[in-house]
């Protein structure tokens, strides 16, 4: 499973479902410390205004998913720099038990806004 770290969220009770009946799932989350993707949606709204407080709408705490996946039984992997997804992803696949990868990304990093 691929989520964004707002997803992760909703998630979360299925990484320990994983571990208590030995389903080997992988789940990679883009952990940018925020659903800052609806960014550009404000952007847009407020004519790039913004908010003063607009981001208190889409950030979170930094959170270690991979530390939270440890504690429920799966293993947990941090990567910082693209240099270590590969090794990361190896690791997971090698691994008996779920595997969440908590790949920290920065959150100025916004995707394309389609249309006007």
């Amino acid at each position: 499973m691929f989520t964004g770290d707002a997803g992760m969220w909703y998630h979360i009770a299925e990484i320990e479902t994983a571990v208590r009946w030995k389903i080997n799932t992988i789940t990679i989350v883009n952990n940018n410390s925020g659903g800052n993707q609806t960014r550009n949606g404000y952007d847009h709204v407020y004519e790039n205004q913004g908010l003063l407080r607009s981001s208190e709408l889409w950030a979170f705490s930094e959170v270690d998913f991979a530390k939270i996946a440890e504690d429920l039984g799966a293993v947990g992997l941090r990567v910082g720099k693209p240099a270590e997804l590969e090794p990361a992803m190896a690791h997971a696949l090698a691994a008996d038990r779920p595997v969440v990868i908590d790949v920290r990304t920065d959150p100025d990093i916004l995707a394309p806004r389609v249309g006007s």
